[in-house]
């Protein structure tokens, strides 16, 4: 009887944080394997090839942390069965520092992990950029990620259940490892939340908050003169 399994592999072309590929490097060849040069880029651009993996029985996943690569295949629309296998490729002895791209539209973008989420949307009042909108029942989504700031995740640095994963961050838990010690993690968030946003947390929030809408304001006003700028053009 066959299995009906497929492995997916990541090389991770942009940001080179994948470390342990000899295992991986030989599937390359299986029938059964396929390859995305960044896993990040293909969920972003929801490729079908993931949902094709994700659709079969035993599917294998050779990326970086579990975390992460299961909220990115909820991101594309193609969760993952219980039952995948996700192999971390990542050196856990290697943090490797967040390094520029060179593409035009890195793949960087968080993704969120809904088992600890708790909507209290605060990653949506924090970001200035409109990254996350927030649907009728306040589940926070990630709605535009081509606007989130390259190599920036603050966002997940002050969330307070650390939902919030940037696959492509050598810092743990950001990058999607997963969570051993519950009180450290908050610890270490308060730190963060101190050090960002102050002591008056909602007020911090609420300022924030209106950045973001006169950034928004501006962003459309710009778009209406370029089109009437395009149309004036048109019609001399």
């Amino acid at each position: 009887m066959s299995v009906n399994k497929r492995i997916l592999i990541c090389q991770c072309s942009e940001r080179h944080l994948l470390k342990n590929v000899d295992e991986a490097s030989s599937l390359v060849a299986s029938d059964e394997a396929v390859v995305v040069s960044d896993l990040c880029k293909a969920a972003s651009e929801k490729l079908p090839v993931l949902g094709g993996v994700a659709a079969t029985e035993f599917p294998v996943v050779y990326a970086c942390h579990p975390r992460a690569v299961r909220a990115l295949f909820d991101f594309a629309g193609s969760p993952l069965p219980e039952g995948a296998e996700c192999i971390n490729l990542r050196d856990p002895e290697t943090r490797p520092a967040i390094t520029p791209s060179n593409e035009s539209a890195p793949a960087w973008f968080p993704v969120i992990d809904y088992d600890r989420c708790t909507r209290c949307g605060q990653c949506f009042d924090f970001c200035l950029f409109g990254v996350y909108e927030k649907d009728g029942d306040g589940r926070v989504r990630v709605a535009n990620p081509q606007n989130c700031k390259n190599n920036c995740p603050a966002c997940a640095r002050i969330c307070p259940e650390a939902a919030i994963i940037f696959p492509k961050v050598g810092e743990s838990p950001i990058n999607g490892a997963e969570i051993s010690d519950e009180d450290e993690l908050k610890s270490n968030i308060k730190v963060n939340v101190d050090e960002i946003l102050g002591d008056d947390i909602y007020a911090a929030l609420n300022a924030r908050k209106q950045k973001r809408r006169s950034l928004l304001n501006r962003k459309k006003i710009e778009q209406a003169l370029a089109e009437r700028s395009t149309c004036s053009e048109d019609h001399p």
